[in-house]
């Protein structure tokens, strides 16, 4: 009976653990290691404040880029998905980013999508993915954004 406790405490310490490390955007926001890399990423831009404090979350993605890796995440308003939506492309060597963020009109005929880009030479193939996280394609069919 003890040893099934200890097995169970440390199953839940792992699985804490492992959930206090995943990804996602309001991590990239508020983490020592990449929020002044987001604060550049977003500067002039007013996000909504479910960014930082933290909206609905997909887990992350690892795609290449240019031959190089990325972790894409995603996020939206919570209990309101359609109406705004931020994907971001982060490269854990170089601590960048690049964003869209979505937002839909109130009728719903037009989404806006506004580039946040802490780098200017984001490559159409950076914009694809980060549309394609947006849309969900990058969740359904994963090995089709991985760009060499």
């Amino acid at each position: 009976m003890l040893k099934l406790i200890v097995t169970t405490l440390s199953l839940l310490t792992a699985t804490a653990a492992y959930a206090q490390t995943e990804m996602t955007v309001s991590s990239l926001a508020t983490d020592s290691e990449t929020n002044k890399a987001f604060h550049k990423m977003s500067k002039g831009h007013n996000l909504p404040d479910w960014v930082m404090k933290g909206g609905t979350s997909t887990p992350a993605m690892r795609v290449t880029v240019d031959n190089k890796a990325y972790q894409v995440v995603s996020a939206c308003k919570p209990h309101d998905c359609a109406a705004e939506q931020i994907a971001i492309l982060y490269s854990p060597d170089t601590k960048s980013m690049s964003a869209v963020f979505s937002k839909q009109s109130e009728e719903g005929y037009q989404q806006n999508l506004v580039w946040l880009n802490s780098r200017s030479d984001i490559s159409i193939d950076g914009r694809t993915v980060l549309f394609a996280a947006l849309s969900g394609s990058l969740q359904n069919h994963p090995d089709a954004f991985n760009f060499k």
